[in-house]
């Protein structure tokens, strides 16, 4: 769905295409596709919803703007709650090994030269395979780097070469900045 003004929706109650209730709007960050313009919203998950569907994490649950169906007094997706965990709990190939997604959610992400690039938050699913997944710069380097803050950049599975307490990525800080100017347009 088109959203104008993500601030809008940050507090409002959410809702799977059947009703359930799944939480409320926590933050948003912007999409680094310019072409279609959407947000990444990070749901903070009820008791109810974090105990039954996402193993009791406190972690932002992700949606893309794709996933809202409508919104006015709430917002309603167009997926169901059981399908949002499916999503949660998919394992993908991370160098030689394999994450459930809901492990990568928040952690710090490095550069193979062990600086901070930023924070895992999300990712953009589409027929159900993952496309990207999306890290939120640390704004220092989108200060220095001259890049859109609050905008998670796409992070391309192929670069993720090792995942422990943080994510390791095989570019250093310069290829990754140079990898999303050349991509993703920024000036």
């Amino acid at each position: 769905m088109k959203i104008n003004n993500p601030r809008e929706l940050v507090g409002k109650e959410v809702c799977d295409v059947n009703g359930n209730t799944i939480g409320t709007v926590d933050k948003y960050w912007n999409s680094w596709n310019t072409e279609y313009p959407g947000y990444f919203f990070g749901i903070r998950s009820t008791e109810k919803t974090k105990d039954r569907w996402f193993r009791g994490t406190n972690k932002l649950v992700p949606i893309y703007s794709d996933y809202i169906r409508e919104w006015g007094v709430n917002i309603t997706l167009n997926k169901t709650v059981d399908e949002l965990g499916r999503f949660w709990y998919k394992t993908i190939p991370c160098g030689t090994t394999t994450c459930p997604t809901d492990d990568l959610i928040e952690k710090p992400v490095y550069d193979k030269n062990h600086s901070r690039v930023g924070t895992f938050y999300g990712w953009v699913e589409s027929d159900g395979t993952f496309k990207h997944y999306g890290c939120f710069v640390d704004p220092y380097l989108c200060d220095i780097w001259k890049m859109p803050f609050n905008t998670l950049m796409p992070v391309p599975i192929d670069l993720i070469t090792d995942v422990k307490e943080t994510i390791t990525l095989d570019k250093t800080l310069e290829e990754l900045k140079a990898y999303w100017k050349q991509h993703y347009n920024f000036k």
